[in-house]
């Protein structure tokens, strides 16, 4: 029960990352466009990516592009899919492991990058801290920021055990 949006979205797997995840964000660009199979297809090609978008900003980009075109999908389409695919999951695990590479040129700040559905921050943290620390931020609607700004960083707070950290050493 492929739609021909479907078959497109599946030929990209052929092309090279940056090409792929290029043209995956203008397919799934109109969301209300996206049934339960084009989504589940979408999320398997922007997994191919993963890997090479790792580490790449530009690239961190439009990944993060294309999870916010297929977020924006109605509920009922992403719940459907996440029963029968574990699309939702699938897509949490592929941001964690793209954020671990955002580069991060200031310590004292997070980059912050947001999208209409939900922002990623990373910030770099002292490992051997003894004091615990925190994350949180006030999470709301995105869509009224401006895509290239940042988050002010008074906005968000970091704390934790330091145990839960992940190491750069391990």
């Amino acid at each position: 029960n492929f739609s021909d949006l479907a078959r497109e979205i599946c030929q990209l797997a052929e092309l090279t990352t940056e090409a792929r995840v290029q043209q995956l964000d203008v397919y799934t660009e109109n969301s209300e466009n996206l049934g339960s199979t084009e989504v589940i297809v979408s999320v398997v090609v922007l997994l191919t990516a993963t890997d090479e978008v790792s580490g790449n900003i530009s690239l961190t980009n439009d990944f993060l592009n294309v999870v916010d075109n297929i977020i924006n999908v109605d509920v009922e389409t992403l719940q459907e899919t996440q029963e029968s695919s574990n699309t939702s999951a699938r897509i949490l695990e592929a941001i964690e492991s793209v954020a671990e590479d955002i580069p991060v040129g200031n310590t004292s700040e997070p980059v912050v990058i947001t999208r209409s559905a939900f922002a990623v921050s990373v910030q770099q943290v002292d490992q051997l801290m003894e004091t615990g620390q925190t994350f949180s931020a006030n999470l709301g609607t995105f869509s009224d920021m401006n895509m290239s700004e940042n988050i002010d960083s008074s906005d968000l707070s970091f704390s934790g055990r330091r145990n839960i950290l992940r190491s750069e050493y391990e």
